[in-house]
């Protein structure tokens, strides 16, 4: 299981890393139309066409590594008052609860890629394909999704056999870097 995990979390910094390399030329893009607009009064046509369809492709590309990483908010009332195990029942519950909810937006958004290739949709200006990045966002949720699996049977496999799990975070694992 350990195994699979670092793989999981090495490929989701991948993604993460593309998703922020995406933003940055985004920015890049966005600052050069702002600068142009202001000293030439000519802006660069499309940025907002580009602006619209990538940045769904890089907010996904970053959730793989939040889900792998648990990286995501998490508020811990009862975590302090309860026993070890009931912290690890919280959390497993919690795992489960958000991989549900992770599955059925990848589901969504598959459905909602494959509507866009089917109805033709694209950008405004530069007409570009629309689908292709909604279908690359779909494949960033469903690799989640799967993330998140990876995450419920540490913690499901943390509650039923607590002796078992290796208690160090992923994410400060020396390897991984």
């Amino acid at each position: 299981m350990q195994k699979i995990r670092r793989w999981t979390v090495s490929a989701a910094r991948l993604f993460a890393l593309i998703g922020f390399c995406g933003l940055f030329v985004l920015a890049v893009m966005t600052g050069a139309d702002v600068f142009l607009r202001w000293l030439f009064n000519s802006p660069i046509a499309g940025v907002t066409d580009v602006s619209a369809i990538v940045m769904a492709a890089v907010i996904a590309a970053c959730i793989p590594a939040n889900l792998s990483l648990r990286q995501n908010l998490k508020v811990e009332i009862l975590g302090g008052m309860l026993p070890a195990r009931g912290t690890r029942f919280l959390d497993t519950l919690a795992s489960i609860l958000t991989l549900v909810f992770v599955v059925i937006v990848a589901w969504q958004m598959v459905l909602y890629a494959q509507s866009m290739r089917v109805s033709g949709e694209r950008t405004w200006v530069l007409a570009l394909p629309v689908w292709p990045w909604w279908t690359f966002a779909s494949v960033m949720l469903i690799f989640g999704a799967l993330a998140q699996l990876i995450v419920t049977l540490t913690d499901l496999q943390a509650l039923l056999w607590p002796q078992t799990v290796d208690e160090q975070p992923v994410n400060d694992d020396p390897s991984l870097i």
